[in-house]
């Protein structure tokens, strides 16, 4: 079969099974390597869990990423027990140089993760999803100058800047924004500054009644935006 054939065959299977495929023959021991898609869900962890690489299930994933032979464009992955940062941020540093161009990170445990600036590099990204991580771009983010879709359930920090991170993503079609910790540091003036956003979602915790007030009038101004989801939780309107 094609080259193509056996990786679309084998993207459509889970990773474990992908890469026993490498037991069938001596033929497709390494087809499994020209994978570019990679997708490690919360049940990949727990079948390893199950073997003997329980101790080491860190080192699996990193084997697998380094027998990757060409670029990875989509890496999911789903965690619902402890991993430590530094294993995390070690394999966006790698992806930030395979061609990244789709990048999903849940975190279900309840210790938000904190990322490296590493994240930040990965200039090809077409498509970003973080949840339950800390997410503060540094200072000398430059921008995803691809970005087309961002969906951030993140804990913003107290320093992070929106509206620089949003006018250095000029392509961003697609805004997907949940303001977990209260922060406050969503600002419609900013979000109104996306000319190309066809789509926008907000779930925004204890807004002040100022931004609810000009909402309409703010995000009016989006003339490509043809779907708009606002949930403002924990309000609390005084009326004079």
């Amino acid at each position: 079969m094609p080259d193509n054939v056996v990786t679309n065959i084998l993207g459509r299977l889970p990773l474990r099974d992908a890469v026993r495929t490498s037991i069938l023959s001596r033929n497709w021991r390494f087809k499994w390597t020209m994978l570019s898609q990679i997708v490690i869900a919360a049940s990949f962890f727990g079948y390893l869990s199950q073997t003997s690489y329980r101790n080491n299930r860190v080192r699996v994933i990193d084997r697998i990423l380094l027998h990757v032979r060409g670029a990875i464009t989509k890496f999911f992955l789903s965690i619902d027990e402890v991993i430590d940062d530094e294993d995390i941020n070690h394999w966006i540093l790698f992806l930030s140089r395979k061609g990244i161009k789709d990048l999903t990170i849940k975190n279900w445990y309840v210790t938000p993760l904190k990322l490296h600036t590493h994240l930040f590099s990965c200039l090809e990204l077409k498509h970003l999803t973080l949840s339950n991580c800390y997410f503060n771009p540094p200072p000398t983010f430059h921008g995803f100058p691809n970005l087309l879709s961002l969906n951030l359930s993140v804990v913003f920090e107290e320093n992070t800047e929106l509206g620089p991170f949003f006018t250095r993503c000029p392509l961003l079609e697609s805004l997907t924004i949940n303001d977990c910790r209260k922060v406050g540091k969503v600002k419609l003036i900013e979000i109104a500054k996306l000319e190309n956003l066809k789509m926008l979602s907000l779930i925004l915790h204890d807004p002040d009644f100022e931004m609810i007030k000009s909402s309409g009038t703010i995000l009016g101004s989006l003339a490509k935006l043809q779907e708009l989801y606002l949930d403002f939780k924990d309000c609390h309107v005084r009326l004079k």
